[in-house]
């Protein structure tokens, strides 16, 4: 990636009482062809429809075109298999067989992809963000579980 972006910043809410406000993510740099992770992102919600926006907001501004997401069925509320963002069409596709701690973001033509570590929403706020600086680390060759323990994250069933 070319541009580290983490936002723990002031969150706004909406009428719905959901908050919203700029994505938490950290992107691993300089980008590298090792490691499992390439950046971990710290949504606020279990809703995709609510916190895809903002994700790709960024990565769309550093010139990625994601335009499919892979997700864990289990880890997120149900979504819907096309979303229109900013004018783009998006896929979703859910699979049981997915990492739970992983969303993969990719293009088209699926030459680019992008693996982000996901860090449940409702997360301490220490461990979260040692976490989104781990995953942002230049040489890290950490898997998600091994981010997430280092973090302090309690294990996660699967």
């Amino acid at each position: 990636m070319t541009t580290t972006r983490h936002l723990p910043s002031a969150v706004r809410q909406r009428d719905s009482g959901a908050p919203t406000g700029p994505a938490r993510i950290s992107f691993r740099q300089p980008v590298s062809s090792t490691g499992f992770v390439d950046a971990a992102w710290w949504p606020r919600s279990r809703d995709l429809a609510t916190e895809l926006p903002g994700l790709l907001d960024v990565l769309w501004a550093a010139a990625r075109q994601v335009t499919r997401i892979t997700y864990n069925l289990a880890g997120w509320d149900p979504a819907p298999r096309r979303m229109s963002i900013q004018g783009r069409t998006v896929r979703l596709g859910g699979f049981n067989t997915s990492d739970p701690h992983m969303v993969r973001l990719s293009d088209t033509g699926r030459r680019e992809r992008i693996d982000v570590l996901v860090i449940l929403p409702g997360t301490d706020q220490a461990v979260a963000e040692r976490a989104l600086r781990l995953a942002g680390e230049a040489d890290s060759a950490y898997c998600a579980d091994e981010i997430l323990a280092l973090a302090g994250t309690p294990p996660q069933p699967h």
